[in-house]
């Protein structure tokens, strides 16, 4: 009668080894599934905060923009801003200006010449110019 009730126990064994194995593949499956999800939330994650750095690039440019415009008609809203846009853009001036050459002065030819000095002097006005 004891190989009887060993025989049972083995079955009892088996379908509760039957049970817990099911146990674990579903236990494995809901964490495979739980990582899959996690992975796709840090790409959305990335992707999101990529997005939102260009954004504010893009909005610090839009802020840089608009305060230049601001300037252009504040300096536009004056006579004196748009005569200054009219002279720089189209080169035009008031009856009675014109235009100032400077012009460098030419060096005027000194009392001696370079030939009437001596050698180590040409020389050292050669190596030590100032």
């Amino acid at each position: 009668m004891r190989d009887f009730k060993k025989r049972r126990l083995q079955k009892k064994d088996t379908g509760r080894f039957a049970l817990r194995l099911v146990g674990v593949a579903l236990l494995l499956v809901v964490t495979v599934a739980a990582a899959h999800s996690a992975w796709n939330m840090y790409g959305k994650l990335v992707r999101a905060t990529q997005a939102q750095e260009e954004t504010r690039t893009q909005l610090a440019i839009a802020t840089a923009q608009t305060a230049q415009v601001e300037a252009s008609v504040a300096a536009l809203s004056s006579d004196r801003g748009v005569e200054a846009q009219m002279r720089e853009r189209f080169g035009v001036a008031r009856p009675g200006e014109g235009e100032i050459t400077i012009v460098d002065n030419i060096p005027t030819a000194t009392s001696t010449t370079e030939a009437d000095q001596p050698w180590w002097w040409r020389l050292y006005h050669t190596l030590f110019v100032w």
